[in-house]
């Protein structure tokens, strides 16, 4: 029998998020600023403007992130959607090669070093979120965490190796 199990997570908006949109709209305003003091770009004015409202549309956007995850017989894969239009692959890999998993605490990871950490939940800090480690070909030691529901956390643990899971669901 196939196991076909898919989550899509919004993430929030965190100061990081605020901070970038903030950001591109001041340089925007240094911009139109600046080209309206200098005279010989006066005929190119509302190229400019649109240019920065397309600019600073486009980055706002960009911080509207949502993480699909989906695992399909042992196979757990992350994608990202960019603003509900692109699509990109973070990671694949199979449940067979996962090292360790568990509720996530941010406290336990701070002396642990990995080559690639994936913060792919609903925040950066990892608030109510599991984690996995996983040694993927092409980034190594690879720290993931995310916000899984209770069906793929279900889907998850028949094909995690045996005391990966035993370790991670103990007392559920």
């Amino acid at each position: 029998m196939d196991v076909f199990v898919e989550q899509l997570i919004r993430k929030k908006k965190g100061r990081k998020d605020y901070a970038i949109v903030a950001g591109a709209g001041i340089l925007g305003i240094v911009i139109l600023a600046i080209s309206t003091l200098i005279a010989f770009l006066g005929p190119f004015l509302l190229i400019i403007v649109a240019g920065v409202f397309v600019g600073i549309y486009y980055v706002s956007a960009s911080r509207n992130l949502e993480y699909e995850y989906s695992t399909t017989n042992g196979d757990f894969t992350v994608d990202q959607i960019t603003n509900r239009r692109s699509r990109k692959r973070i990671c694949s890999f199979d449940l067979k090669t996962v090292e360790e998993m568990g509720q996530y605490n941010a406290s336990a990871f701070q002396n642990r070093s990995f080559a690639r950490q994936l913060m792919v939940g609903e925040d950066d800090e990892g608030t109510d979120a599991w984690y996995l480690i996983v040694h993927l070909k092409d980034s190594g030691n690879t720290l993931l965490v995310f916000n899984p529901n209770e069906r793929v956390l279900a889907a998850i643990k028949p094909f995690l190796p045996r005391q990966v899971s035993v370790n991670a669901f103990r007392g559920s």
